[in-house]
């Protein structure tokens, strides 16, 4: 390394690596030269590690500027400004955006494949098709072994029958740096699928490497919750009479005949008594699997305000949207920021292989509230906290502020990142045991004392038609109401 790398690597430590807010995306291990490798901790998290002496490497560039939450870094708006401004406009919660839809498709069988309403597969489908791209770089599944235990990885596929063996989304840790090394190596253009930190990553190294920037032609994003590590697919595959060494494989979004969109099930196959045993469940039986609870949750996405891949040229989610989620076959909300993408999508929305409606851009906001309001609202009260305390933070296009939440408000957030660091702790802890049941005894009281904060009581129950009749009363009279009682009082 430059001597100004050395320091450069000993900052990204310090900050991103020691302080928790790595997403383990592997950035830092592709780059050329690069000393670092992606390894699994106990937790079932990536994690980057030194394989030989920073003192002895050069690498190519400073690990910084790939890392999607240094302070070195651009920022989301930053990358994307340079990529779509010139034919999108802007909206400060989804970012550049040409047009909004939600809908499926609705040729073959990529709407029963998918999640949701399929188009994610059906887009790098048809680039493939097209002949716009050599290959799709997206997480499939993996056959597990003695010595590696992972459900998924990154994968090159080359067909449009090898991408739909990739369709699904995959509640479980990957790291890239195997699957960009693979791009150097073989010439050809490529989409690669991920979720807003990856790509937000892949378009830094982009900015260093030109190898990568030239055969990474299109990035599809994936709306994010957050990461998980890997005992959430332990967890549910425990409930389900497998045991987390015996879990073979797990089909997060298994979708169930007559139910909502989102009230889906898991299906789970593993080895019990020797035999191959397979198991579906309601994902709503499931102990944990609230997704607000945020167990097993990546630290770094807690701080992270990208929640539809602002980056992405076409992004895909969950149309959780009244006027949707009825359909158990789900629906797609797309962003879309690529000219090209958006005429492929338009010819074949005429020609009736897609079924699209143009939403607004606070549509798509209000499909994804919730995930909003923690990374946004409840960004700007954790980034408060750090600064409080005096510890580093990535720096974030939110600012730090505790005033806009209720005294309720700020003890909920708290909770979340209590909930999520014990559960990383009680289920490793249950693993070494053996004994799921120590988990959810630790857990339990954790979640009730986070579910009373959420608790009406007798009184606010009586005044809530007050307060609702309050909220459309016209803002001039109540200013007007409030001026006359302030006299009143002097």
């Amino acid at each position: 390394m430059e001597p100004n790398n050395k320091l450069d690597f000993a900052n990204l430590t310090e900050t991103v690596i020691n302080g928790g807010y790595c997403i383990g995306c592997g950035a830092c291990a592709v780059m050329s030269n690069s000393a670092i490798k992606m390894d699994l901790d106990d937790y079932g998290r990536y994690v980057p590690t030194v394989t030989q002496s920073c003192q002895q490497q050069e690498m190519s560039a400073s690990v910084s500027t790939v890392c999607p939450f240094s302070e070195q870094a651009s920022n989301e708006d930053q990358i994307s400004q340079k990529l779509f401004s010139q034919d999108c406009q802007y909206h400060p919660k989804i970012g550049y955006y040409l047009k909004t839809y939600a809908g499926y498709a609705a040729e073959g069988d990529f709407r029963q494949l998918g999640s949701s309403g399929g188009i994610g597969t059906w887009i790098v489908s048809e680039l493939l098709s097209q002949g716009l791209i050599d290959g799709v770089i997206h997480v499939k599944q993996r056959n597990p072994s003695d010595n590696d235990g992972r459900l998924f990885h990154y994968q090159l596929s080359t067909t449009v029958e090898e991408v739909r063996q990739g369709a699904k989304t995959r509640y479980y840790p990957i790291e890239m740096s195997e699957v960009i090394e693979l791009i150097r190596n073989r010439p050809g253009n490529y989409a690669i699928v991920g979720i807003p930190c990856f790509l937000k990553a892949i378009r830094l190294l982009s900015q260093q490497d030109k190898i990568l920037a030239e055969r990474i032609k299109f990035c599809v994003g994936l709306i994010c919750g957050h990461l998980k590590s890997t005992a959430f697919a332990k967890m549910l595959a425990w409930q389900c009479g497998i045991a987390p060494e015996q879990l073979l494989s797990i089909d997060f979004r298994y979708k169930l005949p007559e139910a909502n969109a989102n009230k889906y099930g898991i299906k789970v196959v593993g080895k019990k008594e020797g035999k191959l045993v397979s198991d579906v469940q309601p994902v709503k039986d499931l102990y944990g699997s609230d997704w607000g609870l945020g167990f097993f949750k990546y630290k770094a996405c807690d701080y992270c305000d990208d929640v539809v891949a602002e980056t992405a040229d076409i992004t895909v989610g969950d149309a959780w949207l009244p006027q949707y989620v009825n359909d158990s076959l789900g629906t797609n909300v797309l962003i879309i920021r690529n000219p090209v993408i958006h005429n492929l999508i338009k010819q074949a929305t005429a020609e009736g292989r897609l079924e699209l409606d143009e939403i607004s851009a606070e549509d798509v906001v209000r499909s994804q509230a919730s995930g909003f309001r923690h990374r946004r609202e409840g960004l700007a009260y954790r980034l408060y906290l750090c600064d409080r305390q005096q510890v580093w933070h990535p720096k974030k296009r939110i600012a730090p502020n505790a005033k806009h939440l209720t005294h309720t408000h700020q003890k909920r957030f708290e909770m979340r990142v209590l909930l999520t660091q014990e559960s990383h702790i009680q289920f490793k802890a249950a693993l070494d045991s053996g004994q799921f049941s120590l988990f959810r005894q630790t857990m339990d009281n954790l979640v009730f004392e986070y579910r009373k904060l959420y608790q009406v009581s007798p009184w606010q129950k009586r005044m809530k038609p007050l307060f609702s009749a309050l909220s459309h009363f016209p803002r001039k009279v109540i200013s007007k109401v409030s001026k006359i009682k302030n006299r009143q009082k002097h």
